[in-house]
């Protein structure tokens, strides 16, 4: 059994440890973009990515990934990504 001592040293030791953060993710836009990168393991189209973080809602965006990723059959989840996009944009214009 350990003191408590020992255990708020253990524990304040590891709260000492700062995390690293990348400068270039300053907004909310680039790190939902960073997100989505990494979630679909697609680095290369970043920038896709941080224009549909502008021009949409966040928990729409969120919502649609997790969708993608909940496919078992999915090869490349960005474009499944991007279709969705573009299927839910062309369902709009026909209701307006």
């Amino acid at each position: 059994m350990e003191s408590i001592g020992k255990i708020v040293k253990i524990k304040g030791k590891s709260e000492r440890q700062k995390v690293k953060v990348n400068p270039y993710l300053h907004s909310p836009a680039h790190l939902l973009a960073d997100e989505l990168c990494l979630k679909f393991n697609d680095k290369k189209h970043f920038g896709f990515y941080l224009k549909m973080a502008t021009l949409y809602d966040h928990n729409f965006l969120r919502n649609l990934a997790g969708q993608v990723l909940e496919g078992k059959n999915v090869k490349t989840p960005g474009k499944l990504f991007a279709y969705l996009i573009k299927k839910n944009n062309q369902e709009k214009k026909i209701f307006n």
